[in-house]
Formats: C-alpha cells, sequence, structure tokens
C-alpha cells in the first residue's frame, strides 16, 4: 500500500473521532502499522507529536462549535474528552489564549487545520539508499526505556560517565549505534546507547545491558551532515520517497544510528541511518 495514502486515510479516520475514544486496531488496519508505530512515523513525518496533533486539533474543533453554536460549554468539554468545565477551561486558555467565554464572544482563536501527507519534493533531493540483509549480531549499552526522542542524546551522555570509549570498543570492533526498540507507547521511544559486541558475557559483566539482534533486511541510508539534522533529513527521505517509490515499509524490528568517527557537529559528518524493512 502507497504509504502517503494510507496515512493520509489514517488521519481521515482519526478525523471522525476527535470527538471519541480512538480504535487502535482501525488505525493498524488502515496504515499497516501498530497505533504506537504510526505514532512515532507520524512525529517523523510532520515534526509533531500525534498526540500534540490530536490535541490541537480537538482544541481548534471546540473553538469552531464554542463560536458558532450555543451548546454549553460543559458539554463541549465532555465531548472532547475532558472530566470538567475547569480542565478543559485551562486546556482553552492555554492553546488559544482566551477562555471559552471569551471565545464565544469574540476573541480570536487558532485554527490548525488537519494534515495532508503528500510527496511534495521529487527528483531534486536524492539519497543513496542500498538495501542490505545484515546477519544477527549482538549490542550492548546504557538502555532508557519510555522516553521522549529529544532525550536520546542524554543516554549517550549517561553512557561515557560511566564507561571509556577504549572499555566499550573493546568489547568488538568499536562499531557504534544507537537503537530504537520495542515502540509500544505512542508518545515515547525505547532508546539504547550501544557497541555493536562479540564479547557478551563480559559487557554483562560490565554491567551493561544486552539485546540480540536477528537476521534482518534493512534499507540503509546513507547520511551527510549534522547530527541530529541529518538523522531526521534521512528519515523524512525515507518515509516520504524511497518507501512510497519502492512499496517498502517498516518492519517494526529495532532501527540503528550508525555512527562513524568524525566531528557530528561538521556539515561533513558522515553516518548511516538502519531501517528494517518488508515489502507493504
Amino acid at each position: 500500500m502507497n504509504i502517503i495514502k494510507s496515512f493520509n486515510s489514517t488521519i481521515d479516520y482519526l478525523e471522525t473521532v476527535l470527538d471519541d475514544k480512538i480504535d487502535e486496531k482501525k488505525v493498524t488496519q488502515l496504515s499497516g502499522y501498530s497505533y504506537s508505530m504510526f505514532s512515532r512515523l507520524f512525529s517523523i513525518l510532520t515534526e509533531m507529536t500525534l498526540s500534540e496533533y490530536l490535541r490541537s486539533r480537538r482544541l481548534t474543533e471546540a473553538a469552531v462549535i464554542l463560536r458558532n453554536t450555543n451548546e454549553k460549554i460543559i458539554d463541549i468539554a465532555f465531548r472532547f474528552g475532558y472530566e470538567s468545565s475547569d480542565s478543559f477551561g485551562t486546556a482553552f486558555k492555554n492553546y488559544h489564549g482566551f477562555t471559552p467565554s471569551e471565545v464565544r464572544n469574540g476573541k480570536p482563536f487558532k485554527l490548525v487545520s488537519r494534515v495532508q501527507l503528500a510527496l511534495s519534493v521529487r527528483g531534486g533531493r536524492s539519497m543513496n539508499i542500498t538495501i542490505q540483509k545484515k546477519k544477527a549480531f549482538t549490542v550492548a549499552g546504557l538502555n532508557e526505556q519510555s522516553i521522549n526522542s529529544s532525550l536520546c542524546p542524554s543516554v549517550w551522555d549517561k553512557l561515557y560517565e560511566k564507561y571509556s570509549y577504549d572499555e566499550l570498543a573493546s568489547l568488538g570492533s568499536g562499531e557504534i549505534v544507537g537503537v530504537c526498540h520495542d515502540v509500544e507507547s505512542p508518545n515515547t521511544i525505547n532508546y539504547m546507547a550501544a557497541y555493536i559486541v562479540n564479547d557478551v558475557n563480559k559487557a554483562r559483566s560490565m554491567g551493561l545491558e544486552v539485546l540480540e539482534v536477528e537476521e534482518t533486511e534493512y534499507a540503509v541510508v546513507e547520511l551527510i551532515g549534522t547530527v541530529p539534522e541529518c538523522i531526521h533529513n534521512g528519515w523524512k527521505y525515507a518515509m516520504e520517497v524511497f518507501f512510497p517509490e519502492h512499496g517498502y515499509v517498516h518492519s517494526g524490528k529495532p532501527d540503528f544510528e550508525y555512527y562513524y568517527e568524525g566531528d557530528m557537529n561538521s556539515k561533513d559528518y558522515k553516518m548511516e541511518l538502519w531501517i528494517p524493512i518488508c515489502k507493504s
């Protein structure tokens, strides 16, 4: 299935349940992904979390109803999932800048339109992507569960506070990877700052967490640029251009940031994304 078409169909569905409970199985049926994975890929494509988007859409629709109808504020609050008029009023004012009553009486409010994903850039933008089947391997490192993706750099800071590069490199050939794995929450990820290792027993004795990675086929995206900008650009290209054109989707298995030596703040820095794939 075309990933853009399936994402838009999923957004169409979510728009129909802004005032109701989301059926996560329906999201999976329409998008081809679990709800948590769809949420992660949505944020990559739009630079906004799905929960933020749905919240903004609900508060937009609530403001439109307030302005155009005489429906009671408490009823609107309940309709959009708020437990009281006070909690609704607080969220509404924080978002729009005015209370529900003020908006009803003519004060301005924000309008956030529904997202429509499209292949807006073709041809002029190109990245080198190869399909590679990698044999099973093992990584060891520091694993943080259920964190916001913006906190990934702090996981590396914690790893290097405990261990030196030489200690970690001695466990294998010094290959450094960031691992996103077992995504279950729509709002957070599990991220591991890790090294590919051969000496698993030594890694465990050092107190490192070990993750066994099975043989998998990957889309390997070559990146050039500063981190994390080049990572975000690579994900965008893969999702918006490569996947739709070649009929692949993310398989749901762990994906990797593969780091080479060099200055990550340099515009010439080189690294890779390993995105696990299967045919859609």
